[in-house]
C-alpha cells in the first residue's frame, strides 16, 4: 500500500496554542513584574516637565537600580521604582531603566565583582544564596569626597540631592575603590591585599581589616 504524504514543515511549525501559551507568557512575565512598556512621562514633583526621573532610593521595594529578579521576571536591563510617575508607568508604580553603572556590585569566591545578573549566570541556581551571603562583607565599597567607604546606594545616598540621578554615577565612576587598613597600618585595596598575603590569606586579612568609613 502507498505511504501517506507528510509535510516536513509541520512538525516544526508553531500551532496556533504554542503561539497563544507564548503570548501568554509574555503577559505573565510583564504583571508578574509590575511593569508595562508605555511611553515615558517626565514629570518632577509638582508635575512640571523635568529632564530626567530619579530613582525611588532604599525605602521603596525595587527603588535602587538594580536587577530585579522575581518570579516571571527575567531582567537584561537595571531599573528602579521612580519618583513622582515619571518614567514608565506600571501596575506596581512608575519605573525606569538606569545606568548599569549604578548596579551594586558584591565579590564572589574567584575575587572579582559581580551585579546580581552576574551571579546568578555565573553560579546558577546557587547564585542567589551567595549573592545574599556577599552581602554584608563583600559588597563593592568607594571612597567619596568626605574619605569615607560606601557601598553604591549609600554613595548615591550621600551625593544625589547636590549632584542629582545622573551627576552621582559619574562621580561614582571616579572614585577610588575601598581600602582597608592592614596589619602592617597601612591602607590597601583588595587587589593589594591580594598581591601581599595571596589569594587564600588575602580574605581573612581583608575581613579584619579595619573600614574607612560611618554610618549614614
Amino acid at each position: 500500500a502507498p505511504r501517506a504524504l507528510t509535510d516536513s514543515t509541520t512538525s516544526s511549525a508553531p500551532t496556533v496554542a504554542m503561539v497563544r501559551l507564548s503570548a501568554l507568557a509574555v503577559v505573565v512575565a510583564t504583571l508578574a513584574s509590575g511593569r508595562a512598556v508605555a511611553a515615558d512621562t517626565f514629570k518632577g514633583e509638582w508635575g512640571q516637565d523635568v529632564l530626567g526621573c530619579r530613582c525611588s532610593g532604599p525605602k521603596v521595594t525595587h527603588g535602587n537600580c538594580g536587577y530585579h529578579f522575581h518570579w516571571g521576571s527575567q531582567e537584561d536591563q537595571p531599573w528602579c521604582r521612580t519618583l513622582y510617575g515619571c518614567g514608565k508607568s506600571g501596575m506596581q508604580g512608575s519605573w525606569m531603566q538606569c545606568d548599569p553603572e549604578a548596579v551594586e556590585r558584591r565579590r564572589a569566591n574567584d575575587g572579582k565583582l559581580y551585579n546580581s545578573k552576574g551571579f546568578k549566570e555565573f553560579f546558577g541556581k546557587e547564585g542567589k544564596d551567595k549573592w545574599t551571603a556577599a552581602a554584608d562583607k563583600y559588597a563593592e565599597k568607594r571612597l567619596a569626597k568626605n574619605n569615607r567607604a560606601y557601598s553604591v546606594t549609600e554613595f548615591r545616598d550621600f551625593y544625589v540631592d547636590t549632584l542629582g540621578e545622573q551627576g552621582w554615577v559619574k562621580e561614582w565612576i571616579a572614585a577610588a575603590p575601598e581600602q582597608r587598613k592592614a596589619s602592617d597600618g597601612k591602607w590597601y585595596t583588595w587587589e593589594e591585599f591580594v598581591t601581599f598575603y595571596g589569594d587564600s590569606k588575602a580574605w581573612g586579612e581583608w575581613d579584619s581589616g579595619q573600614q574607612a568609613r560611618n554610618e549614614l
